[in-house]
């Protein structure tokens, strides 16, 4: 019997398999996916007519293979444990139920995140660099941040290019990049990935900043903003 050779060492000799022996794979049709979002797992090179399943945090799918060892099976992305910016890794396993000679257990990661975005907190001026976290924004587009008081748009802020896979972003920039004086009130800031404002932008968040006046010097009292409201 003819040995292929694989490249894993074990002790002094090389891990061997059967010329031909079935191997199984599984992909997913995203590599990062909003929360909730729902995702599709294939599931190829399995032994024909079995059951298998698929587990994951928050994940778990199960069906029969078909004549060629294949099976697609949908999920559900798990929800984060935190509401901050940013993606976490999924590790998704699948394994063979049935069978005389099941095979070992495979697996596939991909990232989840959720569609946010915050500041650094504190009560500075509203012209004070901050950083700004985003994620969940869709890949190789800008992000815009629209500055809005009284009904009217005083700044439509281009943060830049938001990063595969999971569409986030970290930048320097002000709480308040408008020109001239920031009035003290309620602002409302719209963040989405269009480079004006558009009530009806989607997705898209939203929040309300307050800005008080103080004898000196005028303060923001921002904290941390996001999410924001789809």
């Amino acid at each position: 019997m003819r040995l292929t050779p694989i490249l894993a060492l074990v002790g002094t000799g090389v891990l061997a398999v059967p010329a031909g022996a079935r191997a199984g794979v599984v992909t997913t049709d995203m590599p990062c996916y909003i929360e909730r979002q729902p995702g599709t797992a294939t599931l190829t090179g399995f032994t024909p007519n079995v059951d298998v399943e698929i587990q994951g945090d928050q994940i778990y799918a199960a069906g029969l293979t078909d004549a060629s060892g294949s099976l697609s099976l949908p999920f559900t992305a798990p929800l984060r444990e935190t509401s901050k910016p940013g993606s976490d890794r999924v590790v998704l396993t699948a394994r063979e139920l049935t069978g005389l000679a099941p095979q070992p257990a495979v697996r596939a990661a991909f990232r989840v995140t959720s569609l946010s975005f915050a500041t650094s907190g504190g009560t500075r001026s509203p012209k004070a660099v901050r950083t700004w976290t985003f994620s969940g924004f869709k890949p190789g587009k800008p992000i815009y941040g629209h500055f809005r008081f009284a009904g009217r748009t005083r700044a439509n802020h281009r943060f830049g290019v938001a990063t595969a896979p999971c569409g986030e972003l970290r930048r320097r920039a002000p709480a308040f990049p408008v020109r001239g004086r920031v009035s003290p009130g309620t602002w409302r800031v719209q963040v989405d990935q269009r480079p004006t404002y558009a009530r009806s932008t989607s997705p898209r968040l939203a929040t309300s900043i307050t800005i008080f006046t103080r004898a000196a010097p005028r303060a923001i009292s921002l904290g941390r903003v996001g999410p924001g409201r789809p």
